[in-house]
């Protein structure tokens, strides 16, 4: 399975046998550019009281253990110390270069810091579910978030930055759609990851009881058209009470706005802080319909819905403008 150049095999396989994992644990799990920093940000801003003075949309690692800040940690990029893996060497360098830029690497620590991390501790990945980092004992809460697979693929065409993504560097937006579809693309593809995390989930529903669930399904259109109801799920789930601060939901909900967190995110660059907020494009649900015309759509949901034909999967999407896209499981 094809990953970012910055995340090594070698460092994911070690991961699995040496980190230990907790049912207090919330993993935000998506596949690339399909709502992780939204739903990262409503998680934060529960559990510091909706208050997003000391939350840095900029980081993908803001975990600090000199604060009393509950912070986020992109596992597989973060806990790469401790592993018994020559983390420091030339080729290992070179290769998280880019990650570097993009601000991926800012915090590093080792396998003995993560385990003194108090909890919650929140946590992020794209790995698909064969790969999950607690795939062995599935300790953790995992909040898995989709999105409509036509806003997700235009979102990974302008990511991550100018001078790096496809969009920027001339791609055909249909070629790039194609490939975007194919289990070569990162993290497997939308198709297989979707599929398998769907699969884990409808799973997990049938084997357990109410009071044992650990993992909840959302759509990034849920989080931005009914952000309140969405909100206060993902409170329930991470047993963050609302009941006694009756504006904490509101709060979150301000604070986890795109234009609010666009603009804090402005913010900190105007302030000196290292990164970029090119990941925070659009925000918008059916910005594919600058991108797709018929036949492509036709192409590419027809694609989707072939593959997933006969795998369980009863799905539809808000594509935006007030229409919806199903997959069933006869994949009409």
């Amino acid at each position: 399975i094809a990953h970012p150049p910055f995340i090594r095999k070698e460092v994911l396989n070690a991961q699995r046998s040496k980190l230990s994992f907790r049912p207090t644990d919330l993993f935000v799990t998506t596949y690339a550019k399909c709502g992780t920093t939204l739903t990262e940000q409503i998680v934060c801003l529960l559990l510091n009281d909706g208050r997003s003075d000391n939350l840095n949309p900029l980081d993908k690692n803001s975990f600090d253990k000199h604060s009393d800040v509950v912070g986020k940690i992109w596992t597989e990029v973060a806990v790469v110390e401790g592993l018994g893996i020559d983390i420091d060497n030339n080729n290992y360098e070179s290769t998280t270069t880019t990650a570097k830029r993009l601000c991926e690497m800012k915090l590093r620590m080792s396998v003995d810091e993560f385990d003194t991390i108090p909890s919650p501790r929140v946590l992020k990945t794209h790995e698909p579910v064969q790969l999950f980092p607690d795939r062995d004992e599935r300790h953790a809460k995992v909040i898995y978030v989709t999105r409509n697979p036509f806003d997700a693929c235009v979102s990974c065409y302008y990511h991550p930055k100018k001078g790096l993504s496809p969009h920027s560097t001339g791609v055909p937006f249909e070629g790039f759609a194609k490939y975007w579809l194919s289990d070569r693309f990162v993290f497997g593809g939308w198709i297989e990851h979707t599929k398998g995390w769907r699969r884990e989930y409808q799973q997990h529903l049938s084997s357990c009881d109410e009071e044992k669930k650990n993992m909840i399904w959302l759509s990034y259109e849920e989080l931005v058209d009914n952000p309140l109801y969405s909100i206060q799920r993902i409170a329930t789930f991470i047993g963050v009470d609302t009941t006694a601060d009756s504006a904490l939901v509101q709060r979150v909900a301000e604070g986890c706005k795109f234009d609010n967190v666009r603009e804090k995110a402005q913010a900190s660059l105007d302030g000196g802080a290292e990164g970029f907020i090119d990941h925070l494009r659009s925000g918008k649900v059916g910005d594919w319909r600058n991108h797709f015309g018929p036949e492509l759509f036709a192409e590419f949901g027809g694609a989707i819905k072939a593959e997933l034909r006969g795998a369980g999967m009863e799905l539809v999407y808000d594509i935006g403008d007030g229409e919806t896209w199903a997959i069933d499981e006869e994949g009409s």
